[in-house]
């Protein structure tokens, strides 16, 4: 596959990124596929624009995130499928009680090409801090 499409999957995931950091919710969301999908921990999936529109809605107003996001690896497995594998690391601060702590998470993201565009077809993400922390088991 040509580098191009590394290149501008590159950039898909840098702007999604910069739209968590900037908690932009329409941002975010116009990175989907129409059908997209994203599965964080403990919630159940949301699916489609509108479902997308209100988990982000959610997300955001919960959460700031002060991350550095890093691509481990961009597979192009056909002209219109690809994954990509991310770390985000930095600090996580909840909105309601302004306190902050340290954030870790591992991503996958499977990727589809609509229209002669990369976007965001399914996304899924799970937290690389420890299990427990402070004696406490975090799940």
């Amino acid at each position: 596959m040509p580098s191009t499409d590394t290149e501008e999957i590159s950039t898909l995931l840098h702007a999604y990124g910069e739209a968590l950091k900037s908690r932009n919710v329409d941002e975010a969301v116009a990175l989907y596929t129409e059908d997209g999908v994203i599965m964080p921990p403990h919630f159940s999936a949301s699916t489609g624009t509108e479902a997308l529109r209100d988990s982000y809605t959610r997300i955001f107003a919960t959460i700031q995130l002060v991350i550095n996001f890093q691509i481990e690896e961009i597979v192009i497995m056909s002209p219109e499928w690809a994954f990509a594998r991310t770390t985000a690391e930095g600090t996580k601060t909840i909105l309601a009680t302004q306190e902050s702590e340290s954030h870790a998470n591992q991503e996958l993201f499977i990727l589809r090409r609509k229209n002669g565009k990369w976007l965001i077809a399914r996304y899924a993400f799970s937290s690389m801090k420890p299990l427990v922390q402070n004696g406490i088991r975090r799940s």
